[in-house]
């Protein structure tokens, strides 16, 4: 039969002290037994029965014993909760049986009550201290030569120690849980901390690499529009996968508008460079101003004439506010004709239609701004 492993820690001094003090009792009540056995004053009527009972206490603690050292989780069973109790009422009771006048159980009937709180917390103490209680004031109707008030401090000691070892058991595990708690929180901070120092570690060395590579290719006049276009790609993804936060859950409004600009940058000669301040999560509103604000930088890439289209987008706790700014050409809003309907549906029909509100200002020569504010849904 494979032995299983001791319990940890604390439920591993618990156990051996339940088991000390079994082994103490068992031989403070066979030195008892033996006494009474031999007196010649207060003879038992019944030695044989007296005998018996010092033998099954004796087998039991040496199998108990045996239990905690090959399979202690046996231990926290109910089935042996159960017949360690059972025992321990027999040896409570069985000095009437044997005819005597002494409670020779002594203190063995506790390794009950501390094996039951130890295996099952406050309803083993409160099964024990309940079955031995009744089993001390029971004795005092067979005892031979009635002695009540030992025999009641004896049913009053059962059930002080049940309550005062369960408080004491009670307040050493939830320590020992805050502990456990304690040191894995620890644990996982160092860890994170670890982890977020080789990060920053690896950025500035890459920054003063392969960043600063990339940048002085996209600047020199002689590399090619793919050439530039393949050193922003690469620079972006690398600051993505540099900065980019461990507890990232879902892509919320940040995420969007960088994929947005990635996207349009990726697909033009022209660079889109995107800011975003404040984060918050997507919907159905916020997912029509990233679209809105996309065909502004689209229209931007298309009809500006500039290296450079930028976007900001800023989340504050009352609306949420995009921006496309170029340096370009510009032009005369009042001008557009009606079959050219991109702005008036696309970007500002589309904020409208989701409570925000949208504005162009250009003028030729001086680039454009497009404003997209999305406010806060109010609930009625």
């Amino acid at each position: 039969m494979t032995s299983s492993p001791p319990p940890p820690g604390l439920e591993r001094t618990l156990l051996w002290l339940a088991t000390g003090y079994r082994v103490f009792g068992a031989a403070w009540m066979a030195l008892i037994g033996v006494l009474i056995l031999r007196s010649s004053e207060d003879p038992a009527g019944r030695p044989g029965v007296l005998g018996t009972s010092l033998a099954v206490v004796i087998v039991w603690t040496a199998a108990a014993v045996i239990v905690a050292l090959q399979r202690p989780r046996l231990l926290r069973t109910w089935v042996f909760v159960v017949i360690d109790i059972a025992i321990g009422v027999f040896s409570v009771v069985v000095a009437a049986w044997a005819e005597s006048a002494v409670v020779y159980a002594a203190g063995y009937p506790l390794a009950a009550v501390f094996g039951a709180i130890y295996a099952k917390g406050t309803a083993g103490g409160a099964v024990a201290a309940v079955a031995l209680t009744g089993a001390a004031l029971s004795r005092v109707a067979w005892v031979v030569t009635p002695d009540e008030p030992n025999q009641f401090s004896i049913a009053i000691s059962y059930l002080f120690s049940a309550v005062a070892a369960t408080g004491a058991i009670e307040v050493l595990r939830g320590s020992d849980r805050s502990r456990v708690a304690a040191e894995e929180a620890l644990v996982i901070a160092q860890a994170a901390r670890a982890r977020a120092d080789e990060r920053a570690e690896v950025a500035a060395h890459l920054h003063d690499s392969v960043l600063q590579t990339l940048a002085l290719i996209q600047r020199e006049p002689s590399s090619s529009d793919p050439v530039r276009q393949l050193a922003r790609r690469q620079e972006r993804e690398l600051r993505q996968w540099l900065y980019r936060s461990e507890d990232a859950a879902d892509q919320g409004f940040r995420d969007a508008v960088n994929a947005m600009a990635a996207e349009i940058d990726d697909m033009s000669a022209v660079e889109v460079e995107a800011v975003v301040v404040g984060d918050r999560p997507m919907d159905a509103r916020h997912e029509a101003l990233v679209r809105a604000g996309r065909e502004a930088a689209i229209n931007a890439v298309k009809h500006s004439a500039v290296a450079t289209v930028s976007i900001y987008a800023e989340v504050a706790p009352g609306a949420t506010t995009l921006y496309v700014k170029d340096r370009g050409v510009g032009f005369d809003p009042a001008a557009v004709p009606d079959d050219r309907r991109g702005i008036a549906d696309s970007i500002v029909g589309r904020i409208e239609r989701h409570g925000g509100s949208a504005t162009v200002t250009s003028a030729p020569g001086t680039g454009t701004e497009v404003r997209l504010t999305m406010p806060e849904e109010t609930v009625t």
